[in-house]
């Protein structure tokens, strides 16, 4: 039996443990018939009262509105809605007892369909964990590759500064030996007058000593 029909059982038993307890208050006593009508396992019935002269009693149900008992005493009415209301537990617990095989059948179906969408998932996971460990292992190369760049790039950058600073000096220099060439042109252009000045002069001499040498006897 399941769960769901054993509710029902009780409940059964409870409502039955009622109608005993109500016959017996019908026999031995004398109770307010009227009050009994709110009771709350009368909560889905209504009570009518009947006009003059008859007086007679229905009980209806609030569900459908259909009419379970007419009587001119009332303590019929509620003993024939009391059985309405077991006949109707019966019914349902019957339905229950019919459908439990349905349903045991949708929950095992249930079961082994969860239990193979949680061996997925559990796949699913695991390979989106590796996802994320290889990602993350790629980022931290990348990382690692982007510090390295940047270190070289600013050994680039001092290296050229440092050759920055050489060509400045070498520029310098470069200045400084056209302007020393500049200077070497000058004495040059005046070693070379002064040389053919002194060519000059050497011939002029030459010339002088021919005239010396043809006046000697």
């Amino acid at each position: 039996m399941t769960r769901i029909a054993k509710i029902l059982a009780v409940f059964v038993a409870t409502t039955s443990l009622a109608f005993a307890g109500f016959a017996v208050v019908t026999t031995f006593g004398g109770p307010d018939w009227r009050a009994m009508t709110q009771a709350p396992y009368f909560q889905h019935y209504n009570f009518t009262a009947g006009t003059a002269p008859d007086y007679i009693w229905t009980a209806t149900r609030v569900s459908d509105g259909a009419q379970v008992a007419s009587s001119k005493r009332l303590p019929e009415v509620l003993v024939k809605v009391m059985d309405d209301i077991l006949a109707r537990q019966q019914a349902e617990l019957g339905v229950l007892n019919d459908r439990e095989p349905q349903l045991k059948a949708r929950v095992e179906t249930l079961t082994k369909a969860k239990a193979a969408d949680e061996q997925a998932l559990a796949a699913y996971e695991t390979v989106q964990r590796d996802r994320l460990a290889a990602t993350r292992k790629k980022n931290e190369e990348v990382a690692s590759q982007v510090i390295a760049a940047t270190n070289e790039a600013q050994r680039i950058e001092d290296l050229i500064a440092l050759r920055r600073d050489d060509v400045m000096a070498l520029r310098q220099q470069t200045e400084e030996l056209k302007t020393d060439q500049f200077r070497l042109q000058e004495v040059r252009k005046n070693l070379e007058n002064l040389l053919n000045q002194l060519q000059g002069v050497r011939q002029r001499a030459d010339l002088r000593l021919q005239g010396l040498q043809q006046q000697v006897p």
